[in-house]
């Protein structure tokens, strides 16, 4: 946890792709490795040797073909890649560039020129790269030492390094994770939290889960996929509390007023999810479009199932008076019955005035009882949140 200069606290992930374009790994395996790690990447650390051969470049090609295809979208988001940096390592050129950062932009300037001569593709790659990521730097390192580079018994210790590398590094690492440098990873125009992270992953993983190499347009559909995801999600939410609102209470909702209420928030949940982004392929956006009716109507049969429970709860009240036990129930009932008795016998009896003064009595008894059965709940709800 590393907290930037303005208070906010960033969960930096340091992550490793050892053996990336080794020996020992196919191609494939390598650009989906590489593709993973650019997309889900803040920053993305390329780590080169010596210098940066055409080869590195053209491992590139595949972030500039997605980016050509999310900018011509009806709706992008800017560019798709934020920071790219090649790390030189072992570099020796020094009496034409200096190791470290300022180097590295004259020396990177330099790789990236392009000429009439070379073949179209190598010139699109050099072309578009900077209008695909929205920074890109290299840092030009030293040879880190023999006991680095001879020994099999090397472990990282820092004293080990030679000592240049080490002072070069030391202004390298600050200029990447340092608190006035860092930046939250951003993935459709918005931060990503630690939990979208996990579901990213998930996503982005799921669309290189082949035989074939990485597409373009599958990074391009798992990002439309996030996309609907996180609009359902909202969508769902702001129809369950509407109907929360509407359904408050302890009274049981007639059907029709309940359907009622249904097709009010079910529409506004809809237009939700419609004004999400619309990118990538069409099928993506309707198979969630699907998901969030079934989830919907789903909501709607528990919403029923709550509503014709205050139907029991309704009668049991009015049974009890609302009352903490069965004898206060029967207590006030005896006492309205009590009361209306008394003016229909002072009424018989011929006792007019008798009668005309029960008469208020009774109605403001069953008054009490109506308000202390329609109140009681309310109250009980209340003290409940308190506790």
């Amino acid at each position: 946890m590393i907290e930037s200069v303005t208070g906010e606290m960033f969960a930096v992930v340091l992550m490793d792709t050892q053996g990336t374009f080794d020996n020992n790994s196919t191609y494939q395996q390598c650009m989906t490795v590489f593709a993973l790690s650019t997309i889900v990447s803040s920053v993305q650390i390329y780590n080169v040797v010596d210098n940066i051969q055409e080869d590195a470049l053209q491992h590139l090609s595949l972030f500039v073909e997605y980016g050509r295809i999310a900018m011509e979208q009806p709706h992008n988001f800017g560019k798709p890649f934020q920071q790219l940096v090649f790390c030189v390592r072992d570099f020796k050129n020094q009496e034409e560039y200096e190791f470290g950062e300022n180097g590295g932009t004259d020396f990177l300037d330099n790789v990236l020129q392009t000429n009439p001569e070379q073949p179209e593709e190598i010139k699109q790659v050099r072309e578009l790269l900077r209008e695909y990521f929205e920074d890109i730097q290299c840092y030009l390192l030293p040879h880190p030492g023999y006991k680095v580079a001879e020994r099999q018994s090397f472990r990282g210790h820092v004293k080990d390094l030679r000592p240049l590398f080490r002072e070069e590094l030391k202004k390298m690492v600050p200029n990447l994770l340092g608190p006035h440098i860092l930046k939250p990873k951003i993935v459709n125009g918005k931060t990503v939290t630690c939990r979208k992270m996990i579901q990213y992953f998930k996503e982005y993983a799921a669309s290189f889960d082949g035989e074939t190499l990485p597409q373009p347009q599958s990074i391009l559909n798992a990002n439309a996929k996030l996309i609907c995801i996180e609009a359902a999600h909202e969508a769902k939410v702001n129809y369950s509390r509407g109907m929360d609102r509407s359904t408050y209470g302890t009274r049981m909702m007639s059907e029709k007023k309940l359907l009622e209420a249904h097709i009010k928030h079910g529409i506004t949940a809809l237009n939700i999810f419609d004004k999400c982004p619309r990118i990538g392929a069409k099928e993506v956006r309707n198979l969630l479009l699907e998901k969030l009716q079934e989830d919907i109507n789903a909501e709607l049969e528990k919403y029923k199932r709550l509503n014709e429970a205050k139907r029991v709860t309704g009668c049991a009240s009015a049974m009890l008076a609302c009352g903490d036990s069965v004898f206060l129930g029967i207590g006030l009932g005896s006492a309205a019955s009590g009361a209306i008795a008394g003016a229909v016998l002072t009424l018989q009896a011929g006792v007019v005035s008798l009668g005309i003064v029960a008469i208020p009595i009774s109605l403001t008894t069953l008054f009490f009882i109506w308000a202390y059965v329609w109140t009681k709940p309310c109250f009980e709800k209340v003290s409940n949140k308190n506790k």
